[in-house]
């Protein structure tokens, strides 16, 4: 059977990072598709991932986590029966990333001051904004021969690439830090002391009709399975559930 994955960040760096990753698969989803709203939904996901970018210092994070995981990776290719190769592989590439994003200019930029995009994304920030009579320029260019609405849709998230590239592998690194268990969550709740946590990921059967909330810091978590519910929105499983676990 199926599962449902679930992740929850445990600070808001990586918080962040599961944005950006979601609204770039939002946007590379609606990639070169005719439809016309889809096109309006692409634009909507680039707007909201230079709204998150903009937010904190993204930048520098980034650089410190690949930074962080190079000196992990110099650290394991000392171990005896390590996959050299590979190792070697995946440490030229963060060394290689990391260059490319310090040398680069403040993340977005270069769309936020983009003639065409810049007085559209200001429009979609307001209720029904992005209608035909308020931005005809857009209305025109959304009704171009799809080759060509592709090839600017290209164009603005090539500028993102080493943003995407970066969080993609920090997210990546960072998942495969934990194996999934499978543990009880005694009368719906499950809690536990850790140290240094910065992400859970969850595993339910696609048919399960219970879901996780999760609260907590990167040094002790607490899980408690809900259901909806009708009359209130939500109640609390009574039940022992078992569910598979990474604490990465």
């Amino acid at each position: 059977m199926a599962d449902l994955l679930y992740e929850f960040p445990l600070n808001e760096k990586i918080r962040t990072y599961l944005r950006v990753e979601t609204l770039v698969k939002r946007a590379e989803a609606q990639l070169a598709h005719p439809d016309v709203w889809a096109k309006m939904d692409f634009l909507n996901a680039l707007f909201a991932l230079l709204d998150v970018v903009e937010r904190g210092d993204l930048k520098s994070d980034l650089l410190k986590d690949l930074e962080k995981h190079e000196k992990q990776l110099v650290l394991w290719s000392q171990h005896p029966g390590i996959d050299n190769t590979a190792l070697q592989a995946t440490l030229t590439q963060l060394v290689d990333m990391s260059s490319h994003l310090a040398n680069s200019a403040k993340l977005g930029q270069s769309l936020r001051d983009d003639r065409f995009l810049s007085p559209i994304k200001q429009r979609f920030a307001i209720p029904g904004g992005n209608c035909c009579f308020d931005l005809p320029n857009l209305h025109q260019w959304l009704h171009q021969n799809n080759d060509i609405t592709s090839q600017d849709q290209q164009k603005w998230l090539k500028k993102l690439e080493p943003l995407k590239n970066a969080v993609i592998l920090n997210l990546k690194m960072l998942r495969e830090k934990s194996n999934f268990e499978t543990v009880a969550a005694v009368a719906g709740a499950y809690q536990k002391s850790v140290d240094s946590v910065e992400l859970l990921r969850l595993k339910l059967p696609l048919n399960c009709i219970y879901y996780p909330t999760v609260s907590g810091h990167k040094s002790r978590f607490s899980i408690r399975f809900m259901q909806p519910d009708e009359q209130q929105g939500k109640s609390s499983c009574e039940d022992t559930l078992n569910f598979e676990l990474a604490i990465c």
